[in-house]
């Protein structure tokens, strides 16, 4: 596993980054650790030269995250990069700090690709990321498979301004990119927090992934990976059968009611994806494409401040209204 690990560091990483021009500027998120380390002296390896290190600081870690922000300070002077810096002035109370976070990120991105003229963000995402997303998404209730594995390049709109997210290391593993920082010598921080199992992705690599691999008694990423692959393949082929009907304001019952069902489990998705509601699964999905055949549900609960409404043969996006007693979608029946 290890040789075929060491070819696709070689040859496919590199051929993933030949279809983007050089000399175009391009955001780069540095974090200080490794795997956006590694992923910034391969950017400049590549030939780039036009890179922007992006990083926020979450201010979770205290005088952590000051070194942190120091170091990465540091590391754009010694490169001559330009820099853009932030930092996490609150953090909304509605949401879980893992959401909040990626919502923060997303916005801090769309800030910097309006101040540098460019709405590509190399990202540092690796194998065991894959894995390990693969896995929480698929046991959190995913719309569909093929939505629970990132993509090595996917778009969103933030605040108006589209974002092309490219994550040219989803199939080099950790242990490589740690080795390839060693040979190359680079400096880089150390997140502590990674040891820790307070978050949920945290626990699913510390405990649930070394625990599976117990039971089963050999390694299983490598078999994972590949699945996710094949999930994303067949969610592109999908895509393309998809009606794009998921780009408009309000859906429109009667059309989507001649739809596969597959289908239209992902224009619902997509269409939630557009309006930024955060965490939609399987079971928010399932709720709308119910309201498709069942007059009497005129409403679905999201998890946020909205919900999904019925009115005139059109299923629409409101403001929800008055306290929600919970965050899981419920159904009202008006």
């Amino acid at each position: 596993m290890r040789a075929n690990q060491t070819d696709l560091w070689d040859s496919e990483t590199a051929k993933d980054l030949e279809i983007y021009p050089k000399e175009r500027p391009y955001l780069v998120g540095v974090s200080g650790g490794v795997d956006s380390r590694v992923l910034l002296q391969i950017l400049l390896d590549a030939g780039f030269s036009q890179l922007v290190i992006c990083h926020l600081d979450h201010r979770l870690r205290g005088s952590e995250s000051e070194r942190e922000t120091d170091f990465i300070g540091r590391l754009a002077r010694r490169l001559r990069l330009p820099i853009y810096q932030e930092q996490v002035k609150e953090w909304p109370k509605k949401l879980s700090l893992e959401t909040a976070a990626r919502q923060a990120r997303q916005h801090f991105f769309a800030r910097a690709a309006k101040k540098f003229g460019t709405n590509h963000v190399f990202l540092g995402h690796h194998a065991d990321d894959q894995v390990e997303t693969f896995i929480l998404n698929i046991l959190r209730g995913t719309g569909s498979i093929g939505h629970a594995a990132m993509k090595p390049e996917a778009g969103i709109t933030v605040d108006g301004t589209q974002l092309i997210f490219i994550r040219p290391l989803l199939r080099v593993w950790k242990d490589q990119i740690r080795d390839f920082a060693r040979k190359r010598r680079l400096q880089f921080s150390e997140d502590a927090t990674n040891a820790e199992n307070r978050f949920t992705r945290n626990r699913i690599r510390n405990l649930l992934v070394p625990e599976i691999e117990r039971v089963l008694g050999r390694p299983f990423k490598l078999n994972l990976l590949r699945l996710s692959q094949i999930a994303t393949e067949e969610s592109e082929l999908l895509r393309e059968l998809t009606p794009d009907w998921w780009e408009l304001d309000e859906l429109p019952v009667r059309d989507m009611k001649t739809l596969p069902v597959a289908l239209q489990r992902r224009v619902i998705h997509q269409w939630l994806s557009r309006h930024e509601i955060s965490d939609a699964g399987f079971e928010e999905v399932e709720r709308i494409r119910s309201m498709l055949t069942h007059r009497e549900i005129a409403k679905v609960n999201l998890p946020s401040c909205d919900c999904c409404r019925r009115r005139e043969g059109r299923l629409f996006i409101a403001p929800q209204k008055g306290p929600r007693m919970d965050t899981k979608a419920k159904i009202n029946r008006e």
